[in-house]
């Protein structure tokens, strides 16, 4: 795993104790967006990350397709005595297939959107429980990190995506004898009035962008 640049803080970026390696991007949940910049004067950059040191960052890897799927809401309007169809942006979708991640009832408290008391462990004995109850309704970050190499530089370089504020849902929960434990994830993406869009995208090239 490359070690994520658009990540940082003096909190814990969590990662599951199970999880299957590879390549493929890594998906972060939580913490707080980080408003970074690059460069200077008329050139600056303003940027985004994720900062773990108020909140935990949860780590979730590999994932061979990521997709955001925008949400349209189509209307008709009329000009002149002309109708015209129109579409508004209502947000973007992904959704995820968890596997080994749903070991970890920490991991899972956040998908099934229970309340912080529901889930309690014991280091001691090694063991965790998790009640599932009503869901709990609350909004996260979600940042999309890939690594890549430039053949003429031997740096981290990545491209990143981040949704401001998301909601996570998780639907069923399946145990196949072959495959252990799995469910489909669901992100929604809203629209952040405070960073004033739905997604940010975050492209670093160690040696040249053209």
């Amino acid at each position: 795993m490359a070690t994520p640049l658009l990540v940082s803080g003096s909190g814990t970026t969590r990662t599951p104790l199970k999880y299957r390696l590879s390549n493929y991007p890594w998906v972060y949940l939580g913490g707080a967006v980080d408003t970074l910049t690059s460069g200077s004067g008329s050139t600056q950059v303003t940027y985004y990350g994720l900062d773990n040191t108020s909140t935990d960052v949860l780590a979730l890897g590999c994932y061979k397709d990521i997709t955001w799927s925008p949400q349209w809401s189509s209307f008709e309007d009329y000009c002149e005595g002309v109708m015209v169809r129109k579409a508004s942006l209502q947000g973007y979708t992904c959704t995820l297939t968890i596997t080994e991640d749903l070991m970890d009832l920490r991991y899972l408290r956040y998908f099934m959107r229970q309340a912080a008391g529901s889930w309690v462990q014991n280091t001691t004995t090694h063991f965790e429980s998790l009640l599932i109850d009503s869901p709990t309704t609350w909004y996260m970050p979600v940042l999309m990190e890939q690594h890549y190499r430039n053949p003429t530089s031997t740096a981290d370089e990545y491209i990143g995506i981040l949704a401001f504020e998301c909601e996570l849902a998780l639907g069923d929960i399946s145990m196949d004898p072959n495959e252990g434990w799995s469910a489909e994830l669901t992100i929604e993406a809203r629209r952040s009035d405070t960073y004033g869009g739905y997604l940010s995208f975050m492209r670093y090239d160690a040696v040249n962008l053209t």
